[in-house]
């Protein structure tokens, strides 16, 4: 009985995707294309950040391994979140029309989400800009305005202050005594 139990919870328990489903999923997806057009834009904007270097530098960059370095360290995430079934589940679909449709497209579609949303942002900056100068919370510039003339008050801290505590250590030297304290004299009386 128990022989039987262990042997249908090992045949439901799923089973790691191998290194070749993977590596194929990663062909499929054109994983290596993406990862080298991703190397040329970031070696572009460092050129762009750093003139200094020479462009020899930035070709060798681009032109290094990258990509493969990179696709060989996801394998073995692809293989801890994607089980072989699953993994051979996105590997019929991404042969599919509409898999390959979707590898075509999302660049651009992300791209363009992208933009949307940027823009979308903008508009909502904007119109919370507005709305708030009409309020008087900002001044024209979109700044808190500066309080007001002769409004001399300091704000207060938001908290009070914090005491610092001074640490005494015990010294080995023999200190003098305190000299005792002089009676002061009377302040005289202004009148």
């Amino acid at each position: 009985m128990l022989w039987l139990l262990v042997s249908c919870g090992a045949a439901t328990a799923a089973v790691t995707a191998s290194e070749q489903q993977v590596r194929d999923l990663f062909k499929v997806m054109r994983m290596e294309q993406t990862l080298g057009q991703m190397n040329t834009q970031m070696a572009t904007l460092m050129q762009q950040k750093l003139p200094c270097v020479p462009a020899a530098y930035w070709q060798g960059f681009v032109d290094g391994d990258g990509a493969a370095a990179v696709t060989q360290r996801m394998v073995p995430v692809f293989q801890r979140h994607f089980s072989g079934e699953e993994v051979d589940g996105l590997l019929k679909f991404y042969r599919s029309p509409l898999g390959q449709k979707v590898l075509t497209e999302m660049p651009a579609s992300v791209a363009e989400a992208v933009q949307a949303g940027r823009q979308w942002g903008q508009e909502r900056t904007r119109t919370m800009l507005q709305e708030l100068q009409k309020k008087g919370s900002l001044d024209a510039q979109g700044r808190c305005p500066a309080a007001p003339e002769g409004d001399e008050a300091e704000p207060k801290p938001a908290s009070p202050p914090v005491k610092k505590h001074h640490i005494r250590h015990k010294t080995t030297h023999h200190r003098k005594p305190a000299a005792k304290p002089r009676s002061a004299a009377p302040a005289p009386v202004r009148s």
